[in-house]
């Protein structure tokens, strides 16, 4: 068995390590080491463990990259019989078993067998998550939630929200419980001078925001007075717009030209960035796209709902029909396990596309372009779709669909009027 198994790993144990930058290459397993690997553990890890990862969608590099590792480690556990075996092991094990195991070896190498280890807890259903080791965790949690079943809000708001209310329980209680009775607002309001410190007086107004609604979600609960909703401080953002600067009809061409529509990968970027430009697409949502979403007889596109909670269907271009078939048919892995419409290339090929490669795809985008340096983010693509449409005289409320916004008083941001175009409305002053 031992014997078989080997000779179907060989075109594993013969590839050369990856080279990471920082950590020096270890040697391929041999074949007298895999001896002393169990038959069953060698099977589990050759062959049931890479079908759990290929199911995953992992590329088959990266199942052999994982497969390497953990038979040097099950080969290195049978040699020494006091150490938990490969199905004995348990996430808390995990730190103290990689520094024995890997000894002055730096943090990158650590690194590389704590993935693969990872995904073989959780493939045999011992990966059990780690007990909250602060005392405040339940109150985190419990707006997380509200946030995310009450008001509807997107992954990104919460994201944020988590980060900010984070670090304001950390300062407020350290890792004990949170006993809001004792804190006063000279508290809060030191915590706010130090959370805005340094930073734009916008970016500091929003910071200081997330932990405002937290307090309000806090005084609901009746666990603190309302003086502690009130210290915290307004910060004046007066003359700082928050409406990004939209691209002009030739940088939307400059934009789109700027991709290479020969690689799946420039395919991909393409195609997304026309759904953001000509649909005027959230980030969120382009990253949700799934294939049962295009329906290409009616030509139409249903995005699912986000951040307002309401789903739409749009219509499609033929610009935006040919680049979405042409990416489908010529860039998309079909290898994956994934029914994203937009997936990874070429590392994880094959896995959805996170929100932070589409921003940082776009922010490479405009570096190429010689945009401004200070753009970044996707947004100014979806301003620039609803401020086309309102100079061509289409009205607010055809728009507000479009975006999926409830209010017209939010398609206001979104709409910019061009100074030129004011000029029409302007009377002479009478003499």
């Amino acid at each position: 068995m031992v014997a078989s198994c080997a000779a179907a790993y060989g075109r594993c144990t013969a590839m050369t390590d990856f080279k990471q930058s920082s950590a020096r290459p270890i040697p391929a397993i041999s074949c007298r080491a895999l001896q002393r690997v169990a038959p069953q553990e060698v099977t589990l890890i050759c062959c049931h463990f890479g079908d759990y990862l290929r199911g995953l969608g992992y590329a088959a590099y990266t199942i052999e990259y994982y497969q390497r590792r953990l038979l040097r480690l099950a080969a290195w556990l049978s040699k020494h019989r006091r150490q938990p075996q490969m199905r004995q092991l348990s996430r808390g094990q995990m730190p103290r078993l990689l520094s024995r195991f890997l000894p002055g070896r730096r943090p990158d190498t650590r690194v590389c067998y704590r993935k693969p280890l990872s995904h073989w807890l959780r493939f045999q259903g011992r990966y059990t998550p780690s007990a909250p080791q602060v005392g405040w965790q339940r109150w985190l949690d419990d707006y997380l939630d509200f946030l995310r079943t009450h008001r509807g809000v997107a992954q990104t708001t919460i994201e944020h929200a988590q980060t900010n209310v984070k670090a304001l329980l950390k300062v407020l209680f350290g890792k004990g419980k949170a006993n809001w009775p004792r804190i006063r607002p000279g508290d809060i309001w030191r915590f706010a001078l130090r959370h805005a410190r340094g930073k734009k007086p916008r970016y500091a107004k929003e910071r200081l925001g997330y932990v405002r609604r937290f307090m309000r979600f806090v005084l609901m609960r009746g666990a603190c007075p309302p003086e502690l909703v009130t210290a915290f401080p307004k910060v004046a953002a007066y003359g700082s717009s928050t409406r990004p600067e939209i691209l002009s009809q030739r940088q939307g061409q400059h934009l789109l030209a700027s991709f290479d529509r020969q690689s799946p990968e420039g395919k991909r970027d393409y195609a997304m960035t026309l759904c953001m430009l000509h649909l005027g697409l959230r980030a969120g949502e382009v990253i949700s796209l799934r294939l049962e979403d295009i329906d290409w007889r009616s030509r139409c596109l249903k995005v699912a709902p986000a951040k307002t909670g309401r789903g739409r269907q749009l219509p499609m271009p033929q610009r935006v029909l040919i680049a979405l078939q042409d990416y489908i048919e010529k860039g998309r892995p079909n290898d994956g396990a994934f029914d994203q419409l937009f997936l990874r290339h070429p590392r994880r090929r094959g896995h959805p596309l996170s929100r932070a490669a589409l921003k940082h795809t776009m922010q490479r985008a405009y570096r190429l372009c010689g945009f401004p340096r200070s753009w970044t983010g996707t947004h100014r693509l979806r301003h620039t779709f609803a401020s086309r449409l309102h100079q061509c005289g289409v009205d607010l409320k055809p728009i507000a669909d479009l975006l999926g916004h409830r209010h017209l008083s939010s398609v206001t941001v979104y709409t910019h009027i061009a100074p030129t175009a004011l000029r029409a409305l302007a009377q002479p002053w009478p003499c």
